[in-house]
Parts: structure tokens; sequence; C-alpha cells
């Protein structure tokens, strides 16, 4: 990303006031920019469908891709989960719908301009194991190199590849952050049915528990995606005073106040708005010093896409370290992230690559 935060502030300036797509589209240097940073961002339809009547005649063919495009992959991504949530349920099998296509569908008022990579849904601890059977039969294949009980250690979830007619499919067993479970149990019990447009039913979260795990998911990602940042605006925009005041409950709860403060301060930042949720009483995380407003733009201005050098990756611990809270929280971090390396690493020095031991281990 370039070392001026002009492109960026330009993009975020455009998709709040579309009539500014006239002007900078005949900046052809920034405008591409812009554009970079908005399929980075996943923000390149919002900009395509919200700008659309002011972009230029070039423009248009460019405007038109990428609507088609998402409108595309909204359908496929819809009819994918519709077959997986089908089969759990012939299975007998509990699955929620986290994020993804539904939350578009309840919460975005243009669904299909919500971009959905993956699918993510949420089974209980006890299922594991029939449940990588059940995607078995239905030609996903299990990706993963350690066997279960390192698995559980070192994440969340069973990672899916993706198929001819499916995108990547992440199977969660938990929900953690900072190195602590946010009781995934307890978000299923609470889950509710939604109907789909399409014309399927499938247990979703509560709107309280999306948005506080969206917030969640925002930050432990350093908000390298403005689009899931934007997600948090737009639902606690939607969720009623008693909803908001259950968000905050969570963020207490399971000792998340320090991402919720970055979660608020980066909304003022990148979109100039507040964070409708109540942060009284939540102390700004601090390392050396208090979190501020350049230190969170120094968190997306960093990666350019996905965290792949060893700067990036170091920056980004180191971010999520500050926003943890205090130094103390910061150091059990640090630890538990150092434990983690350390038995991928035993492990590796150890045992050759085995892409089968995850599904031989795995609970039956």
């Amino acid at each position: 990303m370039p070392s001026s935060d002009k492109p960026l502030r330009s993009l975020l300036a455009v998709l709040k006031t579309p009539t500014l797509a006239a002007d900078f589209a005949d900046k052809r240097p920034l405008w591409e920019e812009i554009k970079r940073l908005a399929e980075i961002h996943r923000l390149a339809g919002a900009l395509a469908y919200g700008s659309s009547q002011w972009l230029p005649e070039d423009e248009r063919p460019w405007r038109d891709q990428v609507l088609m495009a998402h409108h595309a992959q909204h359908a496929r991504r819809l009819a994918a989960l519709r077959k997986l949530v089908e089969a759990f349920r012939d299975a007998g099998l509990t699955c929620v719908s986290m994020k993804g296509p539904l939350l578009a569908e309840r919460f975005y008022a243009v669904p299909f301009l919500r971009p959905a990579n993956d699918l993510d849904l949420l089974i209980r601890l006890k299922d594991v194991g029939a449940a990588a059977i059940l995607m078995k039969d239905l030609g996903y294949r299990l990706e993963g190199s350690y066997p279960w009980g390192l698995q559980y250690r070192l994440t969340y979830h069973l990672n899916f590849a993706s198929t001819g007619d499916s995108p990547r499919v992440e199977l969660h067993y938990d929900l953690r952050a900072s190195g602590l479970s946010l009781d995934s149990e307890a978000m299923i019990d609470r889950s509710l049915p939604w109907m789909s447009p399409t014309g399927f039913e499938s247990n979703v979260l509560d709107p309280a528990d999306e948005a506080f795990y969206c917030c969640i998911h925002a930050a432990t990602h350093a908000f390298h995606r403005l689009r899931w940042l934007l997600d948090v605006v737009t639902m606690a925009r939607k969720l009623s005073a008693t909803e908001r005041s259950r968000v905050r409950e969570l963020a207490v709860h399971h000792r998340q106040t320090g991402l919720f403060v970055a979660a608020s301060l980066a909304t003022k930042e990148f979109l100039n708005e507040s964070l409708e949720f109540d942060n009284t009483g939540f102390g700004t995380p601090w390392l050396w010093s208090g979190l501020r407003s350049h230190h969170l733009r120094n968190m997306v201005e960093r990666v350019d896409g996905n965290t792949v050098t060893l700067a990036e990756k170091i920056g980004y611990r180191m971010d999520f370290c500050r926003m943890a809270g205090t130094p103390l929280r910061a150091a059990r971090l640090l630890a538990y992230w150092t434990g983690d390396e350390f038995l991928k690493g035993w492990y590796r020095l150890l045992h050759r690559p085995d892409p089968e031991i995850l599904s031989r281990t795995l609970p039956e």
C-alpha cells in the first residue's frame, strides 16, 4: 500500500458521498488505486453500486462486471450453504450459519454487495467427528497437518477446501479471542431460525451474539478488511437498545473490552462514525502508550492484502497485543503464541508431513 493514505481516504469518501466518483474517476492513477483498495477491503461491490450513476462511460464496463460477479457469487454461496445446512439437518447435526450470505440478507439492503470468500458454520464440539465425515461424503477435503489434540490447541475450526460448487468452508467448534473461549455452546443454544428469501431455513446467531462476534473478528484481524468493520457498524444500527446492551455485557463477560475500544476508535478513524455500543468504563488499551488513531491507521496501512512478510506478521502480533489491554494481558498473549509456535515447530521436527493425520485422529 502506498505510504500516502490519500487513496484509502478517497475510497471511504466515495462510499460515503458517491457523487465524488465523478471527480476521482478523471484522475486515473488515483481511481485505479481506489478500485484496487476496494477489492482488498471487499468493498468493490459497494463502490460500483453506490457510484454507478456518476461514473464516466468508460468505467461502466468495470461497474457492470463487478456487480454481475458479486451477484453470481452471492447466488453460488447461498446454494452451497443451503446444501450444507440441509445435509447437517438430515444427519441430525446442529449447525449455525455465521457471517456470510445470511448476515448480508439480515442486515444489508442489497445483500449481494457484501461478498463472502468462505462459509462459516458453528457446530458443537461433540459433533466434530461426525461433521467431518459428513463433509467428506459431500465431497469436501479436510485440510490440516496436525493431529486432533494439537489442532484443538492451535485453532478453533476445521478447514475444508473449496469444490467446484462451493467456496472454502470453516467448521467452527469453538470461538476464541485473546486466547479465551467465547462459549460457543451458549451461542448455539441462543441461535435463531432464519428463513432465507431463497427458500431455505438455517439457524443463525442471535443478533447480539452476531454483532459481538463480528466486532471481535474485525479487531482480531487488526481491521485488515474494512468490510468487517462496516459489518459491525451496520449491525449496531439495526440492533435494539436491549440487544446493544447485551453486546456490552458479552464484551465485559468475555474480557474483550479492549477490542471493543479499538473497534470504536477504528470506526471513527476510517468511517467517521460512532459505533453504537456503550464503551463507558472500558479502559483505553495500551502497551507503551494509549491506543491512538495513528496506531489503527498503521495496522491497516502496513498490510496490502494478507500478512505475508515477517515485518507484517510481527506488526500484527504487536497490534493485537496493544488492543488486548494492559501490558500484563499482552505478555500473556505473547506467552500463548510462543507456546503455539513451539508446539508446531516441535511437531514438525519429529514428524513427517501427513495430510491425513487430522482425519485419522478426530474424535468419533
